[in-house]
């Protein structure tokens, strides 16, 4: 008798709950099996049958399921954390309420597979291999345009980008200062509250300079005296390009360059902002 056949009639039986925590399984065929508060923990499942099985309630914490099959399976409520799930096959799987947060998913096929979403990874995978972890954060931003999920493809996006940002930081490479740019002013366009929050940054920023060069005047009577909340206020009509007339910098090279530079740079995120905005709130 071979081993997979006892296995395969204790992972059958319905009158004791299931433990092979530790255990090593590989290569098991438990195709079809209906498997209820089953305990996986930490098991050697690579490569094994697990397709068309009912695991609902299933705890495969830290499992490795490696190249594993479970096509077509209910995974209702289980508990996937930490597990290793490179090259499995989860076509067709239903994921609702499953814990998959912390699990490695380099070239796992989730292809129609259903209830799948940011919640179910408890907003990151694991990340150790920064290779595949952007591959994998690209292709659950496939899967959710797909599905049309796209505030969850906005996450993957999101992810991805924050990879590959730590990727040219480890390579030393040259664009790992614009990416940390963009990460700070609009997420990688993912972010578009980052974008209200560098504006007012900016304005804050640039009204404190012009108040200690002194670079703004008062269009009116020269006995005027500026106030902090002028310097405010002149700060965000230029930042806006507005430029009502009332408040001018002064008859200086800098202090033009610098107020055409707060103008330039309102231009620059006021599309930033649009660009984002249109892009997290509609269908790309």
């Amino acid at each position: 008798m071979t081993e997979a056949i006892p296995i395969r009639e204790y992972l059958a039986r319905k009158d004791t709950k299931i433990d092979l925590s530790y255990s090593n399984l590989s290569q098991i065929d438990a195709s079809g099996l209906h498997i209820f508060d089953g305990n996986f923990k930490r098991a050697n499942l690579v490569g094994s049958n697990l397709s068309n099985c009912d695991l609902t309630n299933c705890d495969f914490e830290g499992a490795d399921l490696t190249k594993a099959d479970m096509s077509d399976s209910r995974l209702w409520n289980s508990n996937f954390k930490d597990a290793v799930l490179v090259e499995a096959n989860f076509a067709g799987a239903d994921f609702w309420n499953t814990n998959l947060s912390n699990v490695r998913i380099w070239r796992t096929n989730f292809d129609n597979a259903k209830s799948l979403s940011k919640k179910s990874f408890s907003g990151h995978i694991n990340e150790e291999g920064l290779d595949s972890a952007e591959d994998s954060y690209r292709d659950l931003k496939r899967y959710f345009l797909s599905h049309g999920m796209y505030n969850d493809a906005g996450w993957a996006s999101f992810k991805e980008k924050t990879i590959e940002r730590l990727i040219l930081k480890k390579n030393k490479d040259a664009h790992y200062i614009p990416s940390v740019v963009m990460a700070l002013l609009c997420g990688y366009g993912e972010k578009p509250s980052r974008i209200v929050l560098s504006a007012l940054t900016a304005i804050l920023l640039y009204a404190f300079v012009y108040f200690l060069l002194g670079a703004v005047e008062y269009a009116g009577s020269g006995s005027y005296i500026l106030t902090w909340a002028d310097y405010i206020y002149y700060s965000a009509v230029t930042f806006t390009t507005v430029g009502y007339g009332d408040f001018l910098p002064k008859a200086s090279a800098l202090f033009r360059l610098l107020s055409a530079s707060e103008a330039f740079l309102g231009v620059f995120l006021t599309g930033l902002f649009i660009f984002t905005l249109a892009r997290r709130y509609s269908a790309r």
